[in-house]
């Protein structure tokens, strides 16, 4: 595969728009959307596991690759009360469970490119969180690990 083309102004995209949405029971695939609290997503970059060895005639070492880690998605957002918004549903769910989180950084229209969590697990909910200065809404994250992050094309 080769890069080929330029960069135009045009084609910068930030996650103004974005849409994330979270699946409470991925056997169902019933995914509700949360992008009007979620504030901000962290993904890790794709790694893979590493060894290395030395011998007496090499003078580096030789470097050996395995499966792919696992990946976290963090997710942040604005701290609500209500009974169904994000908190209080993923609060309650339960950690270590089947949780998948998909996002879509320029929005939801059709051709978006989409990224979706496959084999996820609710491994972290952090409790409501601010600073005094009551400038910023309070907010809260939830961590989702994951085998793989698939990207696929909104239809």
């Amino acid at each position: 595969m080769a890069i080929s083309g330029t960069y135009s102004d045009g084609d910068a995209i930030n996650f103004n728009d974005c849409e994330v949405e979270v699946d409470l029971t991925p056997s169902s695939s019933s995914f509700a959307n949360i992008d009007s609290w979620a504030a901000s997503i962290e993904v890790d970059p794709k790694t893979v596991q590493t060894t290395e060895s030395y011998t007496f005639t090499h003078t580096g070492p030789i470097v050996f690759t395995g499966n792919p880690d696992p990946r976290n998605v963090t997710v942040t957002c604005v701290y609500t009360e209500g009974a169904t918004d994000p908190f209080k549903n993923i609060n309650d769910h339960t950690i270590g469970a089947d949780f998948d989180v998909r996002f879509a950084p320029k929005g939801g229209a059709t051709g978006d490119y989409q990224f979706t969590t496959s084999g996820g697990k609710l491994i972290s909910v952090g409790s409501p969180q601010g600073a005094a200065d009551g400038s910023t809404a309070t907010t809260f994250t939830f961590v989702v690990r994951c085998s793989s992050i698939s990207q696929g094309t909104i239809a």
